[in-house]
């Protein structure tokens, strides 16, 4: 299956460092697939709800709430419903800032993954950051001299609320301990998975992702998702295969094995212990799925 991915309805330049996506039900691209990109991104919602996967995070977000997604964090989007709207913006910090200078420095440990954002915010809990964050999109179509400058100076304010509100993780010695420098390697991991989560991936073969035997990567990987690796693993096959239930015409089996599960009933059983229902009736009954006739097994 071909993977279509947005089209930005602004497109960066060189006088301009950003793209502005917006989506409904009137493009080709309502669903985003999970994906991954050297970019951090903004998603606010305007209407509706929209599930969002991060990495291992997941969470509805409902009109007015936001997302922070870092660099190379693996991620998708899902609307709840027709009448969802919703909308992001990307960037790349080491484009707009000048790593260099030491009055950066928070900037810098946000492009390392050593300081780590928090992913989402809610407009109820979060009032203020999702006030900045609206007001950055509703500034990313100003069409001036001024807009890049103002962007970056919108931008550079949310990241400065963000860590004087400390909405974000410090992975330093002392919170992160023996796994210090692995934890700035997160990404590799979830990247791994969904380079090749399609085909047999071991224990062993995640555990090299990050340079860690496979006793000490059990460890870090708990610590670090809840889960264990394995188990993710089929959680995040199940979270791949819930969006193709929705979004294409292949049969049940046929996502199934797409999705890396060889043994179709082996994949309803976890589909339903991840998701909750079975595989038919998620497509079933999803609000979003495609609505022309299709046949289920």
């Amino acid at each position: 299956m071909k993977t279509n991915y947005p089209i930005p309805v602004r497109e960066r330049t060189i006088n301009f460092p950003f793209e502005y996506y917006h989506y409904d039900k009137t493009n080709d691209f309502f669903v985003v697939p999970f994906h991954y990109h050297e970019d951090q991104q903004l998603f606010r919602v305007i209407k509706g709800s929209v599930t969002i996967t991060a990495n291992s995070h997941l969470i509805t977000l409902n009109e007015g709430d936001c997302s922070v997604i870092g660099a190379n964090a693996v991620h998708a989007c899902q609307p709840c419903s027709e009448e969802t709207e919703y909308e992001s913006i990307t960037f790349n910090l080491r484009d707009i800032y000048d790593l260099s200078m030491p009055h950066y420095s928070i900037i810098k440990m946000m492009v390392t993954h050593q300081l780590e954002v928090q992913t989402f915010f809610t407009r109820d809990d979060d009032k203020e950051i999702t006030a900045v964050i609206e007001d950055i999109f509703s500034h990313v179509k100003d069409d001036d001299l001024c807009t890049s400058i103002r962007l970056i100076g919108k931008l550079t304010n949310l990241f400065t609320l963000v860590v004087e509100k400390n909405d974000y993780t410090l992975y330093d010695n002392e919170v992160a301990g023996r796994f210090y420098k692995h934890f700035t390697k997160a990404n590799n991991v979830f990247r791994y998975i969904f380079d090749n989560y399609t085909q047999d991936i071991t224990l062993e073969d995640m555990a090299k992702s990050v340079e860690l035997s496979e006793k000490y990567f059990c460890k870090f990987f708990k610590e670090l998702t809840s889960y264990r690796p394995m188990e993710y693993l089929n959680k995040f096959r199940t979270e791949v295969a819930a969006i193709e239930l929705t979004t294409t015409l292949d049969s049940i089996n046929e996502v199934a094995k797409r999705c890396g599960f060889k043994d179709p009933c082996y994949f309803t059983k976890l589909f339903k212990r991840f998701v909750g229902v079975s595989p038919r009736e998620y497509r079933e009954n999803h609000p979003n799925r495609v609505t022309y006739a299709y046949s289920l097994e």
